[in-house]
């Protein structure tokens, strides 16, 4: 580099800038090179588990404990994606002959030794599959992952706990079903369907029967599709007693007892359209022939969706029918009235003729 003794300051700069620059781009594509090589390597180590392990897990239930590998930390990924596809082909459930590879495997060791430290999607796929496994012995691993501030992770905690221990942890996962909004409604209610302990019942009343008046429609919904009988008493004394019209109108959404319908039926008069709109969608669901004399005034009501869901609530009563539309249509001076039962009809025989 003799060449640079005599150089001028600016171009000796400029020279260790460019080596500078070249040696950061080539150590910068050396890292990626190396990271691509690495994910590359565990696809293939993930691939070459899953290849080993499925036609071990999907196997017969005569596999003897002494003939089932031990399985190795670098073959973990593979083999979770295997247990946990082939549980969720179950719904959740287990086999013997699943639990039996578990256990001969020494599956639990791997999981709790992933919950202690590591990555994201391990952990996650852990707690799902410590889940699958349903040993009492890991609710306490899975408990803290519940209080999580990621939701995927404690909602894939709360399913896992009710999974071990439903009665353990159903005192757990509604409490956080009140306060965590940022829980998908759809993944609470998939978890509340596979539960099937009358406790998960006991436990959404009590917290329905203590909600505010914000968070007591969504638990509503829930405990309808828990338990129609622990419900119903919910519905009668919010649809006769209550002046919140998110909760009415959610009680009249749910309801499915035509018993109480001497609580609906003073509601097609209700000062909300909303709330004469579901009654009107309630009574033609669950009524019965005396409701069309409650129907027939709501098809003149101010608002179109009331009129509109009160021709269909008549089309959908037994008496009543297409034909009993036809002779109401006829006998009407309202020219509201007449023309959304033109309309309801005619939208009828379009879906007749498709």
């Amino acid at each position: 580099m003799d060449f640079l003794a005599g150089s001028d300051i600016k171009v000796v700069i400029a020279f260790w800038l460019g080596v500078g620059l070249v040696l950061m781009t080539v150590i910068m594509l050396s890292v990626i090179l190396l990271k691509r090589e690495t994910f590359l390597h565990r696809e293939r180590v993930h691939a070459q588990a899953e290849r080993f392990w499925r036609p071990i897990l999907e196997g017969g239930g005569d596999l003897p404990a002494s003939g089932i590998p031990t399985l190795s930390a670098a073959q973990l990924s593979g083999f979770l994606s295997v247990w946990n596809d082939l549980h969720e082909q179950l719904h959740g459930e287990t086999t013997p002959h699943l639990s039996r590879v578990a256990q001969g495997a020494g599956l639990e060791d791997h999981l709790h030794r992933v919950l202690g430290g590591g990555d994201f999607p391990m952990r996650l796929v852990s707690i799902i599959a410590l889940g699958h496994v349903k040993n009492g012995r890991s609710f306490d691993r899975v408990a803290p992952f519940i209080h999580d501030r990621s939701s995927i992770v404690s909602l894939c905690a709360a399913r896992a706990l009710m999974q071990i221990d439903q009665v353990r942890a159903v005192s757990m996962f509604v409490p956080q079903i009140v306060h965590r909004s940022d829980w998908s409604q759809g993944s609470i209610a998939a978890i509340l369907r596979e539960a099937d302990d009358p406790a998960v019942s006991n436990e959404l009343v009590r917290a329905t029967l203590h909600a505010t008046e914000d968070v007591a429609p969504r638990l509503i919904r829930f405990l309808a599709n828990v338990s129609e009988e622990a419900v119903a008493p919910i519905i009668r004394k919010s649809l006769c007693s209550s002046t919140d019209e998110r909760l009415i109108s959610t009680c009249l959404q749910v309801m499915s007892r035509p018993a109480q319908l001497d609580c609906v039926r003073p509601l097609h008069t209700h000062p909300r359209w909303h709330v004469r709109m579901q009654a009107a969608v309630t009574l033609g669901r669950l009524g019965s022939a005396a409701d069309e004399a409650l129907l027939v005034p709501m098809l003149g009501d101010s608002q179109w969706w009331v009129r509109y869901r009160a021709a269909q609530a008549l089309l959908s009563l037994p008496t009543v029918g297409r034909p009993g539309l036809h002779r109401i249509r006829d006998a009407q001076t309202d020219p509201y009235a007449h023309d959304i039962i033109v309309h309801v009809l005619a939208e009828t025989a379009l879906k007749d003729a498709a």
